[in-house]
């Protein structure tokens, strides 16, 4: 074999192996769809405590408050409802908040009334735990943990 041949046959191997490469690179992965977990109800009250830090104040656990999420409607992975903060004398203040739960049926996002956001999950199927934030004055950030009652 001549040099143009061997020149002519490595030419149409690299031909042929560029087509194959490009043929490769251009067809399209099969989205992998993952099967959504069936939400969990987390229709009713969820009662619990406090910790965390606000700029001014320090850190806090907010001894004196019982919190409560009460969850009054859902819609598949949406929900609605109010955050109860009660003082030890009784007096109580509300924030209306909505969120939604992951594809997981696990991961909790939420947005209160007045600004703050929480995010968390269910650490069983009667205990949340939510990382609250407000980056307003004074900015704010606590762990709420949360029981079914």
């Amino acid at each position: 074999m001549n040099i143009n041949n061997k020149m002519k046959a490595i030419l149409c191997v690299s031909i042929l192996l560029f087509a194959v490469l490009i043929s490769g690179c251009t067809t399209t992965s099969q989205q992998s769809t993952a099967a959504v977990a069936t939400p969990p109800s987390l229709l009713g009250n969820w009662t619990g405590t406090m910790n965390g830090y606000s700029n001014g104040e320090g850190y806090n656990n907010w001894t004196d408050y019982t919190m409560t999420m009460k969850v009054t409607e859902q819609r598949g992975r949406i929900f609605s409802g109010e955050f109860l903060f009660t003082n030890q004398s009784g007096i109580s203040s509300t924030n209306k908040c909505a969120g939604v739960i992951g594809r997981d049926g696990k991961t909790l996002s939420m947005v209160e009334d007045g600004g703050g956001t929480s995010s968390g999950s269910l650490v069983a199927p009667d205990e949340i735990e939510l990382t609250y934030t407000n980056g307003a004055e004074p900015f704010t950030i606590s762990i709420d943990s949360l029981k079914k009652v």
